[in-house]
């Protein structure tokens, strides 16, 4: 059994199959039987199932196994022209042991129990072996734990691999959303400081060493501008992954930032919503990267409505400047005859913006909120 399949089956899961028994057996050959007498064979046999059953979750073979033999034993043995009272409890207990056996192993395993059982089966109907009555007896008894366990074990196997693929959908996500965000920090930041840099260089050069301190002053201006190329080189190299996101997006200049959110409230305005927007024009004040950020941030939000609210949504939007930075809130009521729901589909929108806000030093927040769902993001100010 994988390591992921026996984490999402837990001890807690199976205490009711490894207590039952010990509690139900006992009970079973003392008041619950029948008129017909307890022996102590019936006993020794049934308290020795009843502890391999204890075992079955780390020797689930093994325990079918040692079930089928005392099965055998426990009814062929006895010395009683009747049934012996312990038979039924031996079987249920073998039984549950089979369906163990199909949802914890694979492969030769469960087929070398399952056939132990149905060698059971036929040792004790022998004396009597019936070609039709036995043998649809035997697939009777042994049909359903190995159907119910082979069907657990298969949606279990399933939820495994939808797990993994979401796993790698998220790290493929973050791993595009880092990829772009190293190629807008190429775009709008790297250029800026190379021209910086050249400009200084040149400045030197026309002086030509007649102002010294000047001089200094651009030496270290010059040298500065260099390290902080090579340290924003090895930053882009660290968020960058191999073929991963789109294109480089082009930069949001100041004056043009109001105008994107407002195209964004008219997208959401045409689908028949209702949109409340509030944005602060001091947002035109942020760096290059905090107004690409925040406009994402409000793209992938108001999509996310589009997406999954009911009809004609009212939709709040709200971009306002702070002392400590930018404030972004998108709540919308669910539209008509929608109860509030986690968003459907695989969130990777929202991973991606997780990822930018954090990388500039902010947090996000996502969730319903009344009949609807209600987003909430903090971006600091850029440092002097």
């Amino acid at each position: 059994m994988t390591p992921r399949i026996r984490s999402r089956s837990p001890v807690l899961l199976w205490a009711p199959v490894r207590l039952l028994p010990l509690l139900l057996s006992p009970a079973y050959l003392t008041v619950l039987h029948g008129p017909q007498p307890t022996t102590g064979r019936d006993w020794l046999f049934g308290m020795a199932a009843t502890t391999a059953t204890l075992f079955g979750g780390r020797f689930p073979l093994a325990v079918t196994l040692v079930q089928s033999v005392l099965l055998v034993l426990g009814v062929r043995g006895a010395d009683t022209a009747t049934m012996p009272v312990v038979m039924p409890m031996l079987f249920v207990l073998a039984l549950v042991a089979v369906g163990e056996l199909w949802l914890r192993c694979g492969g030769w395993r469960r087929w070398v129990g399952t056939g132990g059982f149905v060698l059971a089966q036929v040792l004790i109907y022998l004396p009597t072996y019936h070609p039709v009555l036995s043998t649809a007896s035997i697939v009777v008894l042994t049909g359903p734990p190995v159907l119910l366990g082979g069907y657990v074990r298969s949606v279990l196997r399933v939820a495994v691999r939808v797990e993994r693929q979401r796993d790698q959908d998220v790290r493929d996500a973050r791993a595009a959303e880092r990829a772009a965000i190293a190629r807008e920090l190429h775009d709008l930041v790297a250029h800026h400081m190379a021209s910086v840099a050249i400009q200084v260089g040149a400045a030197r050069h026309a002086l030509g060493g007649a102002n010294e301190p000047v001089d200094v002053a651009l030496s270290q201006a010059h040298e500065t501008a260099r390290s902080a190329l090579a340290d924003l080189g090895r930053l882009m190299t660290a968020l960058r992954a191999p073929a991963t996101g789109p294109a480089g997006v082009a930069p949001v200049e100041p004056g043009a930032l109001g105008a994107a959110l407002l195209e964004v409230v008219d997208r959401a305005r045409a689908a028949e919503h209702q949109v409340d927007s509030t944005i602060d024009p001091e947002v035109a004040r942020l760096d290059s990267m905090r107004r690409l950020a925040v406009l994402r941030v409000v793209q992938e939000s108001i999509t996310n409505v589009l997406r999954h609210a009911g009809r004609r949504a009212r939709i709040t939007l709200s971009v306002l400047m702070g002392e400590d930075g930018v404030r972004i809130r998108v709540h919308d009521d669910g539209g008509r005859g929608v109860r509030a729901q986690p968003v459907s589909g695989t969130g990777l929108g929202l991973v991606g913006m997780r990822e930018r806000v954090e990388l500039l030093g902010g947090t996000l927040r996502a969730g319903p909120a009344g009949n609807g769902w209600e987003l909430t993001a903090a971006i600091p100010a850029e440092r002097p």
